[in-house]
């Protein structure tokens, strides 16, 4: 180990958090279904909270608080916790379908197996529910961490402390996530398995060449080199992944909750907001206040020692901080759908087929919040509206397609990338019912004749995100 390594494990992450500040970030995180599981757990160790109600307990029941009492701390009741009813949650778990494991389940549990400092972990975790389907970055890991220290740009050594945690989760299995695309993942997948320096070289140098695997085109770039070696360093590269994390796709999600509802209506109540009502999903959500009785204990604490004093003022910061924290996470995932809404409008009124090119920094900016903080928001939760279950990240595209400017079916109009690929799609299909099997470089020019304007490698690129292979290969 050099010395630049020793000094980068030997570095401390300085964020300084309060407590509230990173359980509110964790909540932010959460999807509906670890929710839940996360209330019933804060209720169970917490006595300053009480459980009022719990659809999942009785699924008949009407009786529901409204949003308003859901965080009036000092709210009345007769309702309080029990056993049963943690009995019967469990009875509810298990009765569930199987889930498989997420991307960000499995990064998660490996990274528990680690022994970092708390600080370190929260970025940890930050980055990890930070990526795709793919495995890939949706915002860059810098503007994570500039959040978590409340900086405006990175010093060297705080660098070299995002650039440690990164390669820990670049680690993990699969490896060669946490990268920013499958160029840099495939590099650092051969530098781990020690490959040759022809391989190497090749991804390097020569990446946007490899769509099309010839001896001969890559003979003339290394004639130093012979056939066999050249078409043995193409069969090293074939047994990469360009997207390591795809088998936990969201197409594995057996069992989903959504955790937002977007309906079309048309009303004067404040509560809709062009056109759109947006709701966040709580009927699955057990239902949280402040326990009326330990509020009654708190406020005679002139009967107590001093030991006991502290723990009831404790217990009770504590669970105002996590009521917070749930009233936070509601009004921000409510907030960040509506602009979602506003921005894609075309889409929820049925007159997109994909939605328009949209970025997280758009969102984060109309609604003066950090762009982390829409990441967060949207990580691993998913939005129900007329036309199906959607996860929130469909909605942003981080490249937009532009057309040409003449002989196109299409001018004037800029694609998003899920555009691109569905247009992609049915000529691949359309070609396939006719017993045609089009290269890369023919659908680049056929997306072209819609406007399209796109290389070849990037039509590689989507064709490969869509599960389908070469025309060699087909």
């Amino acid at each position: 180990m050099n010395f630049n390594q020793e000094l980068i494990q030997s570095q401390r992450l300085s964020l300084k958090l309060s407590p509230q500040m990173v359980q509110s970030i964790n909540l932010l995180t959460m999807p509906v279904f670890e929710l839940r599981e996360r209330i019933l757990e804060e209720a169970e160790k917490n006595p300053a909270l009480e459980i009022v109600s719990d659809s999942a307990l009785d699924a008949t029941s009407a009786n529901y608080p409204s949003s308003t009492e859901f965080y009036t701390a000092k709210d009345t009741s007769d309702y309080y916790k029990s056993k049963d009813a943690s009995t019967s949650f469990l009875q509810f778990l298990e009765n569930q379908p199987a889930k498989e494991e997420t991307l960000q389940e499995h990064l998660l549990a490996q990274l528990s197996e680690i022994k970092l400092s708390q600080d370190e972990r929260l970025l940890a975790e930050s980055i990890i529910q930070n990526l795709d389907d793919n495995g890939f970055h949706f915002v860059a890991p810098e503007i994570l961490y500039k959040e978590l220290l409340d900086v405006e740009n990175l010093n060297d050594e705080q660098k070299a402390q995002l650039e440690h945690i990164l390669n820990i989760v670049r680690n993990f299995d699969p490896t060669g996530t946490a990268f920013e695309n499958a160029h840099q993942s495939l590099l650092f997948q051969a530098e781990k398995q020690n490959a040759k320096f022809l391989v190497i070289d090749i991804l390097k140098n020569h990446f946007e060449k490899l769509s099309n695997m010839r001896v001969s085109t890559f003979q003339k770039l290394y004639p130093k080199h012979s056939t066999e070696e050249i078409s043995n360093a193409f069969e090293f590269i074939k047994t990469l992944d360009p997207f390591p994390a795809r088998e936990f796709g969201s197409s594995n999600v057996q069992f989903i909750v959504p955790d937002v509802h977007v309906y079309k209506i048309d009303s004067d109540s404040s509560e809709i907001d062009d056109r759109f009502a947006v709701i966040s999903e709580e009927r699955d959500l057990p239902v949280l206040r402040l326990a009326p009785l330990f509020l009654d204990v708190a406020e005679n604490q002139n009967d107590m020692d001093k030991e006991e004093s502290t723990f009831v003022k404790k217990q009770l910061k504590e669970a105002e901080w996590f009521l917070n924290g749930l009233g936070r996470r509601k009004q921000t995932l409510v907030k960040v759908t509506k602009e979602i809404v506003r921005r894609q409008k075309a889409f929820f009124l049925g007159f997109a087929s994909a939605p328009s090119p949209l970025r997280m920094s758009e969102v984060a900016q109309a609604l003066e919040i950090h762009e982390a903080t829409v990441s967060r928001i949207t990580a691993g939760k998913y939005l129900q509206c007329n036309f199906g279950i959607f996860p929130l990240r469909y909605f942003f595209t981080n490249a937009a397609v532009s057309t040409k400017e003449k002989n196109t079916k299409e001018t004037g109009k800029v694609f998003s990338k899920e555009e691109v690929k569905q247009r992609l799609l049915l000529i691949i299909e359309e070609a396939e019912k006719e017993g045609k099997k089009l290269s890369d470089e023919k659908l680049s020019k056929m997306l072209a004749e819609y406007g399209m304007s796109i290389a070849r490698r990037t039509v590689s690129k989507y064709r490969a995100e869509l599960n389908i292979q070469s025309s060699y290969d087909r």
